[in-house]
């Protein structure tokens, strides 16, 4: 079973990366937004991850493909760097799951 859905501050090295999907990654495209995913989760038997689809879906009014094993959803900047994940995409997870978010002390 796949932890709570969370707002998190995270490095966005490759490495780091890597480390929170468990293997390499590939990466799925939104509209200002990204996620990313071990790119063998299905050779690997990894759970699908019905959350992420339903986010994708609900997002996009799309579903293509079987996402399996832990996603992590990244913003993108005007130049394409790594960004803050868009406002109306953690709004509608908030919606859709409720999210553990980090307390600002």
């Amino acid at each position: 079973m796949y932890e709570p859905a969370r707002v998190e501050s995270i490095a966005t090295g490759l490495q780091n990366l890597q480390s929170i999907v468990a293997g390499n990654i590939e990466a799925v495209s939104g509209d200002g937004w990204h996620f990313y995913l071990n790119e063998e989760g299905k050779i690997m038997r990894l759970e699908p991850n019905r959350r992420a689809a339903l986010l994708l879906f609900e997002a996009t009014g799309v579903l293509t493909d079987v996402y399996c094993g832990n996603v992590v959803f990244l913003g993108e900047t005007a130049d394409g760097s790594e960004g803050n994940v868009p406002g109306h995409l953690i709004d509608l997870a908030q919606q859709l799951f409720g999210l553990n978010q980090p307390v600002n002390q």
